[in-house]
């Protein structure tokens, strides 16, 4: 089951880089989505109509990170003392909360260029986004052996590791956008992408097990795994020339996604909106290496200390050889597909006047095999074109303490935002699942005005044709009949 893999300091600078430029678009934002007057919303939604005439994003980009762990909160492991009542860990009470298998996620993002603009009833965009995506499985048996041990409630018992894995991702997407009024309801959009990949960790269908013969106390492993990686040797092979900032412009690991969108009026109060996003793959060529164990089936009953003493220079090298054979892997060099996260989002939104209105919104993601749902709930306002402000309560995954706040503020040329999906990871971060923020700036250059110095609708109504009062004087009729009588 060991993939042969030694990190050393540059698996650190990996990190610590992709921390720093690799912040991918993780787009489960609801802030942002409820904030449809700012630009980037588009993202989440091809379909959203585009008040600005221009727009360009300033060099910081749209920055956006996201962390979520569906396991447990730091507050899980703490317990009051019966002493005195105060507050000491625990850390067997985290067990509570898990489900047999967990995962940690955890995305950012920045854009690096961003630009969007009209032209008649059209809206155009472009867009080169660094993406960073990774999700860190791990089963509940794997936190109770590293508590407990195998010695306690897992004696005799099967401790399933199965599904353990890590499967990240780092690629750069070059996006071209489209969205256009089809009638005075209905606005459609779409958005196609080029990608380049960067690196990827891919982790396959792993079985793991671990048992403990309740009186022999005899330990048998069994087990399979499958990993994928490209372009990961140069954080973990000292030889290999380590460049920490790779071409922008590197195909070599190649991938297409598109993005569709529409939103609907159905009156002037009540509008409908529908996403999916990201459906595409990468496919990864460059510097593969992929692991692929046996079955694994294995049982240690111990070591004869008579034998170990007369031979105890060369048990620990017999061990090794044992353990090297038990699970040996075998390597290819074989390109493979990962597909890209895939995600809807179904929104309805409800103007009570031109400032307030209430939004609903549910998503759907999907990575590799697992499903995720979240759902939201806000008010918003926005006061004309320099202010909009809003307040949602969001779910999703195993997290359901979410308040999140987003603002969007338009001073002169220059729009900003900033929002959050929970609050709480900062008011209180030991009892958040799920934390989140995303900001950014762009310059903007707003709708036309009319001769009053009014906006203009970005969706424009037909405007009524009016009957002059001489029209109506000569459409009239005369009846011939009473004209005779006359």
């Amino acid at each position: 089951m060991s993939t042969n893999i030694k990190f050393n300091k540059r698996l650190y600078t990996l990190i610590v880089i992709m921390s720093v430029s690799f912040t991918s678009f993780s787009q489960k934002n609801f802030s942002l989505y409820h904030l449809q007057q700012t630009n980037q919303a588009n993202y989440l939604n091809p379909g959203f109509k585009q008040n600005n005439r221009l727009y360009l994003s300033l060099p910081v980009g749209m920055q956006n990170i996201s962390l979520m762990n569906s396991g447990f909160t730091l507050n899980s492991a703490l317990e009051s003392r019966s002493q005195d009542d105060s507050l000491q860990i625990s850390p067997s009470l985290l067990l509570t909360d898990m489900k047999d298998l967990n995962y940690v996620n955890f995305e950012m993002s920045n854009e690096i260029f961003g630009l969007g603009f009209k032209v008649k009833e059209n809206f155009i965009s472009l867009n080169i986004t660094n993406r960073f995506q990774t999700r860190l499985n791990y089963p509940k048996d794997l936190l109770e052996l590293s508590l407990d041990g195998n010695g306690n409630k897992l004696l005799g018992e099967r401790a399933s590791l199965d599904g353990i894995g890590l499967n990240l991702s780092s690629y750069i997407e070059y996006g071209i956008g489209f969205n256009r009024n089809i009638n005075e309801k209905l606005t459609i959009g779409g958005r196609v992408k080029l990608i380049s990949g960067v690196a990827n960790i891919n982790t396959i269908d792993t079985k793991l097990c671990l048992t403990t013969d309740a009186s022999t106390f005899a330990l048998t492993i069994d087990g399979s795994s499958e990993i994928n990686t490209s372009n990961i040797s140069p954080f973990t092979d000292s030889t290999i020339e380590y460049n920490p900032f790779p071409s922008l412009f590197n195909f070599s690991n190649i991938g297409f996604g598109i993005d569709l969108g529409a939103n609907y009026e159905y009156n002037d109060n009540l509008s409908f909106s529908a996403s999916i996003l990201d459906l595409g793959l990468i496919k990864w060529k460059d510097n593969v290496t992929n692991y692929v164990s046996n079955d694994v089936n294995y049982t240690f009953e111990g070591i004869d200390l008579n034998q170990a003493l007369d031979s105890v220079n060369n048990i620990g090298s017999d061990l090794s050889d044992t353990l090297q054979e038990i699970f040996r892997q075998d390597e290819n060099n074989n390109s493979y597909n990962t597909a890209l996260r895939t995600k809807f989002y179904l929104g309805g939104r409800y103007k009570f006047n031109d400032v307030f209105s209430s939004s609903v919104l549910v998503y759907n993601e999907i990575i590799g095999q697992k499903y995720n749902v979240g759902t939201s709930i806000s008010g918003n306002i926005q006061l004309k074109r320099w202010l909009g402000f809003s307040l949602n309560y969001s779910t999703y995954g195993t997290s359901f303490n979410n308040l999140g706040l987003g603002i969007n503020l338009v001073a002169g040329p220059v729009q900003f935002y900033g929002m959050t999906d929970n609050v709480m990871a900062v008011i209180s971060p030991t009892s958040s699942k799920h934390a989140h923020v995303s900001f950014g700036m762009n310059i903007v250059i707003g709708p036309k005005k009319d001769k009053e110095g009014k906006e203009k609708s970005s969706n424009p109504k037909p405007k009524k044709s009016k009957v002059k009062k001489d029209d109506k004087k000569e459409i009239e009729t005369v009846d011939p009949v009473q004209t005779q009588e006359k």
